[in-house]
């Protein structure tokens, strides 16, 4: 089980408490063998024994107890029934007074333990222990997790092998499978402020060829003493730490034989609506929802990750995987500063350090939703049938010196109208996040951004042939700047805007006819062959988000490439603001002829007020600039003089 809290390090105990469980029922068969046609009396002095042997091998931490023992002298076969590893809670706190306790604490219980055709005979003259099974059926195993620091940086000694833990008693240890059916495990975590706990259910180990005798240790073929191990987890869940998200897991396998991880049926979502999600996490920014068909991890090198605790893979693959971003600027809490947290930077700050050759992406949907506080409406972008690799993920130091750039190559079809081809190179080393982005945007009718544009940018889009779209972006935590190429014909547009108790969204027609005709290009290049380029020059907001940065660049570019650079919209939006006080003008004097003598006098007089509270306002305010303008002269002057002193002083 990985649990972020755990220490890096194995537990030293437990690979050898098992291994006394498998000498228990070994040890049977040897005393069995030499006792029961000596006397009766042998359950007696091989309980002894086997007490013995499981205190002696874990420092008298644990001992065992169980109902029953049954052996078949004749088959080989030998059975434990409602076995239990017990630890002792004195001589725990003893070994935490003198400072070696080991981080990790076990209780197991068994249903059933056995041993399937032992060869007594060969084990007690020989001193070879061979068997063809052991089985352990609905094991209950809790670990208490407690890190002490002296265990980091106090060396206790080198721990016995598991051939110095056999070998007063056997020369080799030989079993052909080991099967764990039905685990159940329990993971109680005492580090922090609070008991934390969690839980492993259905849970199925299965080992092949074990061998232990002085040499197997050297065995590079071999993983741990055998030959292959592999582990299945049935249906997994856990809660993110802050309890917003929960992620499930249908089947979990992997083998050291196939140096292989897989994940299928995966989901990672939130677990409460988003009005509510909103809510319990107090901060806004994006929702993510993700499901995935299959994970698999592949070409694992485990000594490497045993040892140092290096995760270096070959590849992975991800399959058919369906992601939704979600994101409400509606909501007024504190925005989280993005700075330092875009992907390959989140990559760098992982506990664990990692190489993973390749990351493969295969048949994925990504949809990114935004709801607009203005409009009330949800824009929607679409990334459908997406495909594409990522190469050199890491945060590793040597592998970035060889290295140190992180590239993406995606394929996908962008509204579901066109083909969108981006590729990616991140600096892994970079202190500002540099990466360039660039691609291509194929052939398509304008028209399918609406679903976008319409809610976000209250602009409809009439009609508009898309030819292609081209760009290349330098980016960074701070800006974007790069170039963007829109081909297109037969661009028309309506602006739009939101009126009070209408729910749906109202034409501008008067000054979309303006936009349309006077600011708007309908075709790029133009009839004269005259292309505009799309510059893209945008400071990035702290706290705007990695995805959100990209489009709102793109964004940056497309308005210059449809003749509304920041010049034009400031021009459209003087335009809009003196036809809109024409407008009021002609409907106050229409008002102004209706309205009584008395209601004309009032409103009159209102103006004048209106007017002298302007004029008094420009007059304290000239007031005000011109002491302004002489307190700096004379600061000039004092500075001047003070200058000319220090001069003639010197």
């Amino acid at each position: 089980m990985v649990n972020a809290d755990s220490p890096n390090k194995p537990a030293k105990k437990w690979p050898y408490i098992l291994l006394a469980i498998l000498l228990v029922l070994g040890g049977s068969g040897y005393y069995l063998y030499n006792k029961y046609i000596a006397d009766e009396g042998w359950k007696p002095l091989l309980q002894a024994q086997l007490k013995e042997l499981v205190l002696e091998s874990t420092d008298s931490l644990y001992r065992i107890e169980y109902s029953d023992f049954d052996v078949d002298i004749t088959s080989g076969d030998a059975t434990l029934s409602d076995f239990k590893l017990i630890p002792d809670t004195l001589v725990y706190n003893k070994m935490v007074a003198l400072k070696k306790a080991p981080d990790n604490l076990f209780t197991l219980s068994v249903k059933k333990l056995g041993l399937k055709n032992l060869e007594a005979k060969k084990a007690y003259q020989d001193k070879i222990l061979n068997a063809d099974l052991v089985f352990i059926e609905a094991p209950e195993l809790t670990i208490v997790n407690k890190r002490y620091a002296y265990n980091d940086t106090v060396k206790v000694g080198k721990p016995k092998t598991p051939y110095e833990i056999i070998k007063k008693t056997f020369k080799k240890l030989r079993v052909d499978s080991v099967a764990l059916n039905n685990i159940s495990l329990t993971y109680i975590n005492k580090n922090g402020s609070s008991i934390r706990k969690s839980s492993l259910k259905d849970l199925h180990i299965s080992v092949s060829d074990i061998f232990v005798d002085s040499l197997s240790a050297q065995d590079s073929s071999r993983f741990y003493y055998t030959k292959g191990i592999e582990v299945t987890v049935n249906n997994y869940e856990i809660n993110t730490p802050d309890n917003l998200y929960e992620a499930r897991v249908k089947k979990i396998f992997f083998s050291t034989v196939n140096r292989q991880i897989k994940l299928d049926n995966i989901s990672f979502l939130p677990r409460y609506n988003k009005s509510e999600f909103y809510k319990k996490r107090g901060t806004p920014g994006d929702i993510f929802s993700l499901k995935f068909k299959d994970i698999d991890i592949k070409d694992i090198n485990l000594q490497l990750f045993l040892r140092e605790q290096k995760l270096y893979a070959g590849a992975i693959d991800l399959n058919k995987a369906d992601v939704e971003i979600y994101n409400n600027n509606a909501y007024k809490g504190v925005k989280t500063n993005k700075i330092g947290k875009d992907p390959h930077q989140a990559l760098q700050k992982l506990a664990l350090d990692m190489k993973l050759t390749r990351l493969n992406i295969k048949n994925t949907d990504i949809i990114y939703k935004e709801a607009d506080a203005k409009t009330g409406f949800t824009g929607v972008t679409s990334f459908k049938h997406t495909n594409g690799y990522i190469l050199n993920m890491t945060n590793d130091a040597p592998a970035k010196k060889l290295n140190k750039f992180m590239t993406a190559h995606i394929n996908t079809r962008f509204m579901d109208a066109a083909n969108l081809n981006v590729n990616f190179k991140f600096d892994l080393t970079s202190k500002t996040g540099a990466f360039n982005y660039n691609g291509t945007l194929g052939k398509f009718d304008g028209r399918v951004l609406d679903k976008l544009v319409k809610p976000l940018a209250l602009v409809h889009v009439e009609s508009a042939d898309v030819k292609k779209l081209l760009f290349n972006v330098n980016a960074s935590n701070y800006q974007g700047k790069g170039q963007l190429q829109f081909y297109y014909n037969n661009l028309k547009i309506h602006l739009l805007k939101k009126e009070e108790g209408k729910k749906q969204l109202q034409k501008q027609g008067f000054v979309s006819t303006l936009a349309n005709t006077f600011f708007i290009d309908h075709d790029n290049p133009d009839k004269k062959g005259n292309f505009r380029p799309g510059p893209i020059n945008l400071a990035r907001d702290p706290k705007t988000s990695f995805f959100s940065f990209l489009y709102k660049a793109l964004l940056d570019g497309l308005k210059p490439s449809v003749g509304f650079d920041e010049k034009t919209e400031n021009e459209v939006t003087k335009t809009v603001e003196d036809v809109s006080n024409i407008i009021k003008k002609i409907e106050n004097i229409k008002l102004f002829k209706k309205a009584t003598p008395e209601e004309k006098a009032a409103k009159e007089k209102a103006k004048a007020l209106k007017k002298a509270k302007k004029e008094a306002q420009e007059a304290a305010e000239k007031k005000a600039k011109e002491e302004k303008e002489a307190l700096e002269q004379k600061q000039k002057e004092a500075e001047k003089t003070r200058e000319n002193s220090e001069t003639e002083g010197n």
